[in-house]
């Protein structure tokens, strides 16, 4: 394990599995560091989520639990995991008692997803302040289970608190990994080598594609750049990038990429983004001010992705488009609706930027220094 410095502020932040729980994480620990250039912040997850890639790309200090959440499904591969689970929990136990024996962090914060659980209960266990994040308008399952026993559960929408078992929360929105680096955009175009005049539809089905998305285009992505002359920005996800570019072969119109590291440069520019609700992606979207399509994600707790796009349907900023309406033509139509008419984006960025909450980050690191202080 690295070294550690009793001097310096530690502060653990445990959460991934998906973008959705990540990329918070990464925003706070970088606001942390913007109010103290020396604090200590590691991180703790998932060897086999999505941190595990990120955050070693990120220079970051990674701790890799070796745990799944429950698999879905009755296939061999979900029944064997499903088998190791009660094992592979035993293992992460015993291993986050020795990472928080050894580090010591004044404060751990979790922001959701299954590898978030095991270090934040350790950490109440052992008596250590815990702030949870939860970024969806129906709170996870780690929320919920832990909450009664957080120093602090920082929402993004005052409607989730009927859900949790506690008193102490506080409203805080949803940080953005970004907030502190959006670039105009004619820069953002050049950074992605997107046209500078051409309208720009920025497909996104999060951090590893969405398969109904991508099915989606596939079969039609020449109505969107011949008929409405679109250029299509489009993140596949890994799983898809090969197939996806067979097929495309090499058309100028379409940017193939499997995933963006440079988000902000993404939305800003995009004239219309095409993607799933969930929250991070939401906050992503209000954060740069993009019109968007929304496809709520059907499978999600609660059916909490629409409950997250509606926020903002109901201010006329997004349009939703759901999942089983796309073989009838909705997608087509509701985009053609929008991007041929300019007047109607330009009015739907103003709306969307209304609903910016650009203090998150700020306000999430204050109540954990004040934590860390007490």
């Amino acid at each position: 394990m690295p070294e550690r410095d009793d001097k310096r502020l530690r502060i653990l932040m445990a959460g991934g599995g998906t973008g959705g729980h990540l990329f918070p994480a990464l925003a706070i620990a970088g606001g942390l560091r913007h109010m103290d250039d020396q604090s200590d912040i590691r991180f703790i997850g998932s060897r086999f989520g999505l941190e595990a890639r990120v955050l070693p790309e990120e220079n970051e200090i990674f701790y890799p639990l070796n745990i799944r959440g429950i698999q879905r499904g009755l296939s061999p591969v979900a029944i064997t995991r499903n088998i190791l689970f009660p094992w592979r929990m035993a293992r992460s136990f015993f291993r986050c008692h020795a990472i928080i024996r050894q580090f010591r962090p004044h404060v751990v914060v979790g922001t959701g997803g299954y590898a978030a659980g095991v270090p934040l209960l350790v950490a109440q266990q052992r008596g250590i302040p815990t702030l949870l994040h939860e970024q969806n308008s129906y709170p996870g399952i780690t929320t919920r289970r832990l909450a009664k026993r957080a120093t602090l559960i920082c929402l993004t929408y005052e409607s989730s608190a009927r859900f949790i078992p506690s008193d102490d929360w506080t409203v805080t929105g949803n940080p953005v990994r970004f907030s502190r680096d959006i670039p105009g955009r004619q820069a953002a175009r050049k950074r992605l080598g997107l046209p500078a005049r051409r309208q720009v539809l920025f497909i996104l089905g999060g951090s590893q594609g969405s398969r109904p998305l991508n099915r989606h285009f596939l079969k039609h992505w020449r109505i969107y750049t011949e008929d409405m002359g679109a250029h299509l920005l489009w993140q596949t996800g890994p799983r898809d990038i090969e197939r996806i570019s067979k097929a495309v072969a090499d058309d100028k119109k379409v940017t193939l990429v499997p995933f963006i590291h440079d988000m902000a440069a993404a939305y800003i520019a995009a004239d219309l983004v095409v993607c799933r609700a969930g929250a991070s992606t939401i906050a992503e979207i209000i954060c740069t001010g993009r019109p968007s399509v929304l496809v709520p994600l059907p499978s999600a707790a609660a059916d909490h992705q629409t409950q997250n796009a509606m926020a903002l349907v109901k201010h006329n900023s997004a349009r939703l488009v759901t999942q089983s309406s796309l073989p009838d033509g909705a997608m087509e139509k509701t985009v053609k609706q929008l991007i041929r008419y300019p007047d109607r984006l330009r009015a739907m960025r103003k709306r969307v930027q209304s609903l910016a909450q650009p203090d998150a980050t700020t306000i999430i690191v204050n109540h954990i220094l004040r934590m860390a202080e007490a």
